[in-house]
């Protein structure tokens, strides 16, 4: 059972996916958080595995690449140019603003060849209360990730289930919408990291999910959090720990990450097999590497929720 501490730190606001002193989560976290973060694990180093990654710009206009891959320079509209030294064996981004269009009703689609490749979606927590799936599915919503549950992230870290998991996943498979799921991690050891796969995977009591089960693990901005002093090469470590457990009990895996927690501390020699849910709510993703969704907006609005949700595009069809 969580402590007193636990307990008071996961007192809700109304429409909140964490608490008010739970980490500014992808519904709460600006896109300028992440520059400041970059910026500064950029001039200190410290404990973020940014030498791994993100390389200073040469002095020599042309270096050459070192055995690790190619060096690169990304123009990123919030953190600037970025010089990064790319992982032999990673797949590329390869989406373009060109391909993005806007429907009729104004919500966006992903078009290769002029084929809509992607689908709409929304991940939904017990905040969202009362949801109505089939207007969802009239909508135009094809899937839905749904909180399993978290964990805590004061020091006792314990774990909690996400109350209208259960409801959502009925009413959601009754209105013939694909679902997916995700765990709220403050894992930060290996053990942790299990125990939440293992909790989800017995709380799925094998029940079919469409798409993947995502491994979202977020920095606290707001503070301290057990989790503070995570380091990129633990943090993979983490990851490849719950993807690897999810995986080995019949279901897919991913791991949800915003643009500079995907840059600067995920190892990329480990991850490049795993599949990734970006959050980045600006016009088109400058993400040099490849991801499978994309969470747009962290304060959408669409029939069937009240009040807003966030909203995704999954570029692809995990059910195939």
């Amino acid at each position: 059972m969580a402590d007193l501490d636990d307990k008071k730190r996961t007192s809700r606001s109304k429409g909140g996916k964490h608490s008010k002193q739970q980490p500014r989560s992808k519904h709460r976290v600006p896109i300028i958080i992440a520059a400041i973060l970059l910026s500064a694990a950029l001039i200190i180093g410290v404990g973020w595995g940014v030498s791994r990654l993100l390389q200073p710009k040469p002095a020599d206009e042309n270096a050459v690449p070192t055995s690790s891959g190619e060096v690169v320079t990304i123009n990123d509209s919030v953190m600037g140019d970025i010089e990064l030294q790319t992982v032999k064996g990673a797949e590329v981004n390869t989406y373009t603003a060109e391909g993005l269009r806007y429907e009729e009703d104004g919500t966006p689609a992903y078009y290769e060849n002029g084929k809509k490749i992607s689908h709409l979606g929304i991940d939904l927590s017990e905040f969202q209360g009362d949801v109505d799936f089939t207007a969802l599915k009239n909508a135009g919503v094809e899937f839905v990730m749904l909180r399993i549950g978290g964990r805590y992230y004061g020091d006792e870290g314990g774990l909690y289930e996400d109350k209208n998991f259960d409801t959502y996943y009925e009413q959601a498979r009754s209105a013939g919408l694909k679902i997916g799921a995700y765990f709220f991690s403050q894992a930060n050891c290996v053990e942790d990291a299990a125990q939440e796969a293992n909790y989800s995977i017995e709380k799925l009591d094998g029940r079919k999910l469409d798409f993947p089960v995502a491994f979202d693990w977020e920095n606290i901005a707001e503070g301290d959090a057990r989790t503070d002093k995570v380091t990129g090469d633990e943090l993979t470590s983490l990851a490849e720990t719950f993807c690897d457990t999810i995986t080995n009990a019949g279901y897919k895996a991913i791991v949800y990450s915003n643009t500079s927690q995907m840059l600067i501390m995920y190892d990329f020699e480990t991850m490049k097999d795993y599949d990734f849910w970006l959050a980045d709510y600006r016009e088109f993703p400058t993400m040099y590497y490849k991801f499978d969704m994309w969470q747009y907006s962290k304060d959408g609005s669409i029939d069937g929720v009240e009040g807003t949700v966030d909203l995704n595009l999954s570029f692809t069809d995990f059910s195939e």
